[in-house]
């Protein structure tokens, strides 16, 4: 895919010049990283074992993005709730220990669970793989991948600036156009999962 992003930037037959390669993967993976923010198309169950009301789930597994899904080893699902609704539950809620009920998710990482204790299965939308070779394949639907090229050219263009940097915008409009429908497409997915998060609403890519 480097390559793709090297020819549309007119390197020539030689290859990789102006624009070194690893530079450019560098480009892809913040671009296939940004992709998988956006659109939570990336999800995954694993078990857990809190081991505290509050855990900054990125120590527990290093590809967290965001929950999608928490239950119990029994099954029974663990709702997503907030602060002020977990206050009227229980004031004393965060040195509660037992079965978890409930859980809140508070900036990236950061999530509570109360009561405290028990393993827990969590779905959560996941990071990718990341990209390091030039034929590595990147972990979204095929159909997206020129997006992800268009985001690879806009990147190596940015850092040029002036004119060469507004002839690039419409590569980024493009990326941002194709994760929003994407990201539509994962909403209904979420909403039809019943999942408690779903991808940003982007109203625009330009």
């Amino acid at each position: 895919m480097a390559t793709r992003v090297s020819e549309r930037l007119n390197e020539g037959p030689t290859g990789f010049v102006y624009y070194p390669k690893l530079e450019i993967i560098a480009a892809l993976n913040e671009g296939l990283r940004f992709w998988c923010l956006l659109t939570l198309g990336l999800e995954i169950t694993a078990g857990w074992t809190p081991g505290a009301t509050f855990t900054h789930m990125l120590t527990v597994f290093s590809d967290w993005i965001a929950p999608l899904r928490i239950m119990t080893s029994a099954g029974a699902i663990v709702r997503h709730s907030n602060l002020a609704d977990m206050a009227a539950i229980d004031p004393s809620w965060i040195f509660a220990t037992g079965t978890a009920q409930r859980y809140v998710a508070i900036g990236a990482d950061f999530v509570g669970v109360y009561p405290a204790g028990g393993t827990l299965s969590v779905t959560y939308a996941r990071a990718p793989v990341v990209l390091a070779a030039d034929g590595d394949v990147p972990e979204m639907p095929i159909e997206y991948h020129p997006r992800l090229v268009d985001y690879g050219i806009y990147r190596m263009r940015q850092v040029e600036g002036g004119q060469e940097f507004l002839k690039s915008l419409k590569y980024f409009a493009s990326f941002m156009d194709g994760a929003e429908h994407y990201g539509n497409y994962v909403r209904n997915r979420n909403k039809g999962a019943d999942y408690d998060t779903g991808p940003l609403e982007l109203k625009d890519g330009k």
